[in-house]
């Protein structure tokens, strides 16, 4: 069977006509979003396609669970997620059917060719930086393609589909994947030991960074952080010209004069919330750029918008515009969303489980509501990564006041087995550091304790990038 050359590039100006296998993930709805946007024909199929079903109304063809049915006659191509694997009934069908098979990286790589890609890298922050960058080039009149695995707030999807050449794209270092794009500016955020299921040693986590700094032509700009030695080395491997940003003064983009502002009980939630305001002067080569007035919380976001600064001013926004997108950047599900107070206890949502991450998480909970009790539950990601990182977990943990461990989430991993670390592991040793932890690790458990000891004027953060996330708090709390 013939199909149509898969050589051209893709892009609005040429529909065609794409079946996506694991729709409903973060960045592959994305996809979807920005294919949708351009014009193609669009299905997919999921295990769980309730994520997704506002596609439909745009046009999507969507399939609960997968099978050699749902691949149609006509696909151009066939795009996977990473959690796709080969012997996928879908997948065997796109090959019987010699229907062209791209992973999502590989995807966004096609759709690089032909445009100014602007590539957000990093152990941390990647999602942040990516929205913020596309709101601050968006907000100052450009239209930039964007796909970024985190929903902005008011938003329903990291999708965006752009008729410009830029495109932004969060950049996955996971089995090295984010060396399958074509970036002619890039930012490494952090460079930290993590996916040990794949990174033997932090050196070759460098080593993969380097390798994508090395992606960058010569005409083209990296963003690095200036205070992280493993970025540092990483960003030696670059041929291009390197700007560096943090809180040093010795940063090309620097902050000073940073002040925090709690957050009030005028204050709303949703898309126009001012979730803890920071304030402070930007500065350029060690001259004032622009003051901010930030409505995220936390230093790691000071941080954060620098990147996205540093990037925006690249692509031409001025330093007046950055001021004023910075302003009215509301964030993302999942990273500090304030979810209100119910009952006098205040909720907060993060992504947080990577310990560099939760230490920042709480600090900034610290921020927004000081003086008051705050409860943490924790799910940790990944048992690699917990047995790891145990130490520096349990010690992250130590700035809540109360501490809840829930059951690890196995992604990409098999069934625990006798001797594999437990989330009773960290809870114990976070204990044995100091922290205030409850035992019981089950949802219901959680919900009991919760149910017993919280109490008006408390706050609560819970933190995950797996399946627990707001489910048994939101649950006791708002019902």
């Amino acid at each position: 069977m013939t199909h149509r050359a898969a050589g051209r590039p893709f892009s609005h100006l040429s529909p065609r006509q794409a079946h996506l296998i694991g729709i409903a993930g973060s960045g592959m709805r994305a996809l979807a979003d920005v294919l949708l946007g351009w014009g193609w024909t669009v299905g997919g199929s999921d295990l769980n396609i309730k994520p997704v079903k506002r596609l439909a109304a745009a046009g999507a063809i969507l399939h609960q669970n997968h099978s050699a049915e749902n691949v149609p006659l006509s696909a151009d191509l066939v795009v996977h997620s990473s959690a796709i694997p080969p012997g996928n009934p879908e997948l065997l069908r796109a090959a019987e059917l010699d229907i062209p098979t791209l992973s999502y990286f590989q995807m966004l790589g096609r759709m690089c060719e032909g445009r100014n890609v602007a590539a957000i890298a990093g152990t941390h922050g990647k999602s942040t930086v990516t929205a913020m960058t596309a709101h601050l080039t968006a907000q100052a009149g450009g239209d930039p393609t964007v796909v970024c695995g985190a929903t902005p707030l008011g938003a329903t999807s990291g999708g965006r589909a752009g008729r410009s050449r830029l495109m932004l794209v969060e950049a996955c270092e996971y089995r090295q994947n984010f060396l399958q794009l074509k970036p002619h500016n890039a930012a490494i955020l952090a460079v930290e030991p993590d996916h040990f299921d794949c990174y033997r040693s932090l050196g070759e986590l460098e080593a993969a960074f380097g390798r994508f700094a090395a992606l960058l032509p010569d005409d083209g700009l990296l963003i690095a952080r200036h205070d992280c030695h493993s970025t540092r080395r990483a960003a030696a491997q670059a041929r291009c010209r390197i700007e560096t940003f943090g809180l040093s003064p010795d940063a090309d983009w620097s902050a000073v004069g940073i002040t925090s502002r709690p957050v009030a009980a005028s204050d709303a939630v949703g898309a126009n919330n001012n979730r803890g305001l920071m304030e402070f002067e930007m500065r350029r080569f060690g001259r004032r750029f622009c003051d901010v007035r930030l409505c995220l919380p936390g230093l790691h976001n000071v941080l954060n918008a620098l990147a996205a600064a540093a990037l925006a001013h690249a692509n031409g926004v001025s330093a007046e515009q950055i001021a004023a997108g910075l302003s009215d950047f509301a964030g993302l599900h999942h990273r500090m969303e304030y979810l209100g107070e119910r009952w006098g206890v205040a909720m907060i949502d993060d992504y947080a489980h990577h310990p560099s991450e939760v230490r920042a998480a709480l600090a900034a909970a610290r921020l927004m509501f000081p003086n008051r009790r705050l409860w943490c539950v924790f799910q940790p990601h990944q048992a690699s990564r917990t047995a790891m990182l145990l130490d520096d977990l349990a010690e992250s943990l130590q700035n809540a006041d109360k501490v809840l461990v829930a059951e690890i989430f196995r992604a990409r991993e098999a069934d625990a087995r006798p001797g594999d670390v437990s989330a009773d592991d960290l809870a114990r040793k976070a204990a044995d550091l100091g922290a205030d932890v409850f035992p019981g690790h089950a949802d219901s458990e959680i919900s009991e304790t919760l149910e017993a000891q919280l109490a008006p004027g408390d706050v609560l953060i819970t933190l995950g990038a797996g399946n627990h996330g707001r489910k048994t708090e939101i649950t006791y709390l708002w019902h």
